[in-house]
């Protein structure tokens, strides 16, 4: 996922190194569904890859009525525990942007609660 702007100064000076030597370790493939990085795929509707792209944006018909979109896959370095300081391989995983986020929709969730709770409470105190 792109590094957030407020987010720029957690991550360390050798980050694109230690991006590469992930990557390299997950064989340039998501480490979640296997997807390979900068192809352009078709994704069928479980989120598995079918490898017989054309052209990104192209819908194709993958079976049983289903189309896919056809798309590139961007790996992207995952912190498992969410913290961009923590930058150890064992809490570094290679994963496609789907996986990514998938990993990342509770917290994303939890965190937009919390911003909604805390507007609240602004607008509590000086609405």
């Amino acid at each position: 996922m792109p590094i957030r702007p407020e987010n720029v100064d957690r991550y360390p000076d050798d980050w694109k190194e230690i991006r590469e030597r992930i990557l390299a370790r997950a064989g340039n493939k998501c480490e979640d569904c296997g997807a390979p990085n900068r192809e352009v795929v078709y994704r069928d509707r479980s989120g598995w890859h079918v490898v017989e792209p054309t052209r990104k944006g192209d819908y194709e018909d993958v079976g049983n009525g289903f189309h896919a979109k056809c798309v590139e896959i961007v790996l992207t370095i995952a912190h498992l525990d969410h913290t961009p300081e923590n930058n150890s391989d064992d809490n570094l995983r290679a994963w496609c942007q789907k996986c990514h986020n998938a990993y990342d929709a509770p917290m994303r969730r939890a965190g937009i609660k919390s911003r909604a709770r805390a507007s609240l409470a602004v607008k509590d105190l000086f609405g």
